[in-house]
């Protein structure tokens, strides 16, 4: 078994086994990640077949692991073990804070490194059911800023206590990218494979609930031929009613984890980022 640094020739292999273990991924996301943060994707490799990943994106001053994963037949036989400890080892290195979201059952493996849970994340679904709502030409206008970027650069800042945007840019650049700004609020989403739209990031500054609505009622009318689905906090009792009142349903659960402490403003977060 060979720890390496994965190539963009792998990425068709990355979704493959994203999809075999029931991980959320796409291939333009998992190139975006090797784009900007080369020394941080690791590949588990038997004779040359992927069998197992790890990527990570760095920002500011923290960074963030996505895509922990091993091909079914080759779990329990220490692959993960190998290529989490690679990760944690470049990572602690560079940087001070590190957060990602866990499926339940890891949960006391990645407290083993020493993370700890902060938040429940919900994956919500929704499937074309929505409640009437009224939706006018005006109301599509306002949600067309062009002042995205610097709404953005601002929130995003508020909510994560440093610059990510870069990043953040670079995630909403694809051709189905779907975007809105108000003044206390952005939201983005995507579709990520012949079925479903990825609702994220999107974030909202407290108090500005009446934005999230609107901005809720737009991508569910430019998107509503798809299946809608968005990683939320549920600790935050205004975003998870706002969800479940537009039909949402809760149909999987993660464990939102830090290392070396927390600055993440969940009160923020109406979906977080793919």
């Amino acid at each position: 078994m060979f720890i390496g640094w994965l190539k963009f020739g792998d990425v068709g292999d990355l979704v493959s086994i994203a999809n075999e273990v029931g991980w959320l991924a796409d291939g333009y996301h998992v190139k975006l990640m090797m784009m900007h943060s080369p020394h941080l994707c690791y590949g588990a490799y038997d004779e040359g077949k992927l069998v197992g990943a790890v990527m990570a994106i760095e920002f500011e001053q923290s960074a963030q692991i996505k895509y922990f994963m091993v091909r079914p037949e080759y779990q329990k036989q220490g692959v993960g073990g190998r290529l989490f400890k690679t990760i944690m080892g470049a990572l602690q290195m560079e940087r001070r804070k590190i957060y990602l979201h866990a499926n339940p059952k890891l949960v006391p493996f990645f407290e083993g490194f020493g993370f700890e849970r902060q938040m429940e994340i919900g994956r919500y679904l929704n499937v074309g059911k929505v409640p009437p709502f009224p939706f006018s030409n005006a109301q599509a206008k306002e949600l067309d800023s062009g002042d995205f970027e610097k709404v953005i650069k601002h929130i995003d800042r508020e909510t994560f206590g440093e610059n990510r945007v870069d990043f953040l840019i670079d995630e909403m650049e694809r051709h189905s990218s779907l975007k809105f700004a108000l003044p206390n609020s952005f939201q983005h989403s995507s579709v990520i494979n012949a079925r479903q739209v990825y609702l994220g990031p999107w974030q909202v500054r407290t108090g500005h609930e009446e934005e999230a609505e609107k901005m809720m009622r737009g991508v569910l009318y430019f998107r509503g031929l798809k299946k809608v689905v968005a990683d939320i906090p549920m600790g935050v009792k205004s975003v998870v009613d706002l969800y479940e009142r537009y039909h949402f349903q809760k149909r999987d659960r993660f464990v939102h984890m830090s290392y070396g402490g927390n600055d993440v403003r969940f009160e923020n977060i109406y979906a977080f980022s793919l």
